[in-house]
């Protein structure tokens, strides 16, 4: 949805302009918006595979590391606090001799 409205800002500014009206948004909130969109991307494309027909519990796995290493990777408090979130959840949620079970079968 952010990233649908960042696509038209430039449709919103002219309208808004055209009506006289006050913007919506300043240009550091239209930055944060941006830059919010960039680093929730690791997650859009993690939930997008994991939604997928096929995945299995090793693919949620692989999908989890992706996740955690591009959040790694990113510097913003932002992100950290989405990755130690995650990090939580998962430990919460994760059944290890199930997994552990998954992995034996799977590579044999």
């Amino acid at each position: 949805m952010p990233e649908r409205f960042l696509e038209i800002k430039p449709e919103i500014s002219k309208e808004l302009i055209d009506i006289k009206e006050q913007q919506i948004l300043v240009n550091v909130e239209f930055e944060t918006l941006t830059a919010n969109v960039v680093r929730l991307k690791p997650v859009k494309i993690g939930l997008e595979k994991l939604c997928s027909r096929n995945a299995i519990l090793l693919t949620a796995e692989g999908v989890f590391a992706f996740i955690v290493g591009e959040l790694n990777k990113q510097k913003s408090e932002f992100a950290k606090n989405i990755k130690c979130s995650l990090v939580q959840r998962i430990s919460e949620r994760r059944n290890v001799s199930l997994l552990g079970l998954m992995e034996y079968i799977n590579f044999d």
